[in-house]
């Protein structure tokens, strides 16, 4: 458990109510989302970036409250299960090492270990970042994936699996996801689906593909 979990245990992340990490009215007001796809690749997410969701996300990325990934994940856990996805492991988006020594955590790294317990898929940490990049928050759709271009490598022994869940906190313009999913690729491995908390209300045209449209075999 991270030191902040023990003197900030019991306010809601999404309203602040004392008694309870995640209460159960922010609970009940998040607005679930169609599963759609980047690429042709399976886009789940737990619910829409807004209201008492998004909140909960940002304090459990900058309060921080690392705590917060277990009750978060739940709606996700559903979202996935019911999408009934053919998955071999998870994986998550990495923080440069310096983001993460700053944070303490990596909120992508929390929210994998959640979703892979109940779902018994195990993690796979493969990912690493290239460089360090600018935060997204305030860039246009080209200048995020321009800020992304070449970000990632895969680091770990041998090659990349296949059918890997592709884990991280929010999707806004997907330039982040697709970016590691390239990255797995050219390591010979493949992702099988995105699974975020959270997706922006509405996702650029040009991201978004039908099924059949994968870049990615």
């Amino acid at each position: 458990m991270h030191l902040l979990d023990l003197i900030f245990p019991s306010r809601c992340g999404g309203c602040g109510r004392e008694g309870v990490a995640w209460c159960d009215p922010c609970a009940a007001s998040i607005d679930p989302v169609a599963v759609t796809t980047l690429n042709g690749i399976p886009l789940v997410a737990g619910g829409r970036l807004d209201g008492p969701l998004q909140r909960a996300i940002h304090t459990f990325k900058y309060a921080p409250r690392p705590g917060l990934a277990g009750a978060l994940v739940e709606p996700l856990r559903r979202a996935v299960a019911a999408a009934g996805l053919d998955l071999a492991a998870l994986t998550f988006v990495p923080l440069h090492p310096r983001r993460r020594r700053e944070r303490g955590f990596n909120q992508a790294e929390r929210l994998a270990q959640a979703l892979g317990r109940p779902l018994a898929l195990p993690i796979v940490a493969g990912l690493s970042r290239s460089r360090p990049t600018p935060a997204q928050v305030g860039l246009s759709q080209s200048e995020r994936r321009v800020n992304m271009t070449d970000a990632f490598t895969w680091t770990a022994p041998g090659p990349a699996p296949k059918r890997l869940g592709l884990v991280d906190d929010v999707c806004t313009t997907g330039a982040t996801l697709l970016a590691a999913a390239e990255a797995v690729a050219r390591a010979g491995g493949s992702i099988g689906a995105f699974a975020v908390l959270a997706r922006a209300q509405t996702l650029p045209a040009l991201a978004v593909t039908s099924p059949d449209q994968s870049a990615w075999p």
